[in-house]
């Protein structure tokens, strides 16, 4: 710009079109204009299309005259109006006073020097730098990406992966295994927790073992003294009926036999002698008839003698049908079961016979029995109106073992299980399942 100033006051107009020529025949530089204050060409390269005034409306101008003139750029990238981008700059050219022979002095601005350089090239320079600069980066990251995977895989997870498999086996139950520390980072900082915890965990766990082998040891002894508190149950029921039978029955009976030998005697007929007789006689019976019944609740013959179907229903049938409940008995069994068995299910029963008559309010009831794969299975339905069952087993469970309690208790003495479903409304299901072959006979 100073050059061209140099020859614009020494009035040099040829060395001006020379210098303006030489700069044109770079292809970088599209326009090269000298323009006075009004827009006009002044001087441009002979080898270009020379125009005679610029339009500051073309899209090209406006990046720069649609701003105020205090705030126009002197350098902007535009695109031209064949598409190509250009890097555009106006240089002013000011008024001073050595300019003031040709111009006027109060001209503030006499113009300015417009170029056009093409960014294709410095684009061009930009990305191929620009693709050179990426593969380096992507060569550098996919670099460090393979150290640091290396590193990871290492330092981090060969050892995650290591602890992952010792977590295993410490979940399958493997209660002594330990991680293996290294280092002093977060991983050994977890490691050495895990350790901790192991420790604490196999240290709980034995003495859960010794306290579950002591309550098992405990539950057997129960067990074994509840089955043989029932046992001794039996036998003195069966002891208490056969004297009753042997005992006071027979003497009940020679008692009437007395009577009887009594009534005929010629200086006892009188009427109310006889009168008398026949009200002890009937006392008599209804004692016998008492006794009956006595002996059958404490052990009923029929169950050692006749099984568990015949004992049902002699001990069932009659006392339901004085309630109005009919009774029906549906009985696969074909052999007689271990006595131990046939004297778990008839007294459950008659407990669930009971409590029918008791609290059901039915009218039919029925009890199946059969014998399936070495299983017996046993059931006591009715069509009543049933009942809670948390409810009842909390009562059984505050009266000390009696009740449904009582019935859960005798089925497992002998490996089996007990199952009452119930819900008010419905009936009631007590269902009975055991094994044949776990059963011991003493």
């Amino acid at each position: 710009m100073h050059r061209f100033r140099r020859e614009m006051l020494e009035g040099d107009l040829a060395r001006i079109q020379e210098s303006l020529d030489t700069i044109a025949e770079s292809d970088s530089f599209r326009i090269v204009y000298f323009l006075d204050s009004s827009g006009r060409v002044v001087y441009a390269p002979q080898t270009r299309n020379r125009p005679t005034q610029m339009d500051n409306t073309q899209s090209g101008c406006q990046p720069c005259h649609r701003l105020p003139a205090k705030d126009r750029p002197q350098s902007v990238v535009v695109t031209a109006e064949d598409g190509e981008r250009v890097f555009r700059t106006m240089l002013p050219i000011e008024n001073s006073p050595a300019c003031a022979r040709c111009h006027d002095p109060n001209q503030k601005l006499l113009g300015g020097l417009l170029t056009d350089i093409s960014m294709a090239p410095l684009e061009a320079a930009v990305t191929n730098n620009m693709r050179t600069n990426i593969l380096w980066s992507v060569g550098m990251v996919v670099i460090t990406v393979i150290i640091v995977t290396f590193g990871m895989n290492k330092l981090v997870i060969r050892r995650l992966e290591g602890a992952v498999k010792t977590l295993h086996r410490f979940a399958e139950g493997d209660r002594e295994v330990r991680l293996q520390l290294q280092g002093s980072d977060e991983i050994a900082t977890l490691g050495a927790a895990f350790n901790d915890m192991a420790q604490s965990v196999e240290s709980q766990d034995e003495a859960n073992r010794v306290l579950s082998e002591d309550l098992r040891r405990q539950s057997t002894r129960r067990r074994e003294l509840i089955k043989k508190i029932i046992g001794a149950q039996e036998e003195e029921r069966k002891t208490v009926a056969r004297d009753l039978h042997d005992g006071l029955g027979q003497r009940l009976a020679s008692i009437a036999l007395g009577l009887n030998t009594f009534e005929s005697l010629p200086s006892r007929k009188s009427e109310e002698a006889k009168s008398r007789i026949r009200t002890v006689r009937s006392q008599i019976n209804d004692m016998n008839d008492q006794i009956h019944d006595l002996i059958a609740d404490l052990r009923p013959s029929d169950l050692d003698h006749l099984g568990l179907e015949a004992a049902l229903r002699i001990f069932g049938a009659p006392m339901l049908k004085e309630a109005g409940v009919k009774l029906d008995i549906v009985s696969q069994v074909e052999c007689r079961l271990p006595a131990e068995i046939e004297t778990t299910v008839f007294r459950t029963f008659q407990e669930s016979l009971t409590n029918i008559v008791r609290h059901a309010q039915a009218k039919h009831a029925t009890i199946h029995l059969a014998v399936k794969d070495g299983m017996f299975e046993g059931e006591v339905s009715d069509d009543g109106q049933g009942f809670e069952i948390e409810q009842v087993y909390a009562v059984s469970s505050r009266d000390k073992g009696y009740g449904l309690l009582g019935m859960d208790e005798r089925v497992a003495l002998c490996g089996g299980e007990l199952k009452i479903f119930s819900k008010p409304g419905t009936g009631t299901r007590v269902q009975v399942r055991i094994p044949i072959s776990d059963v011991v006979h003493d």
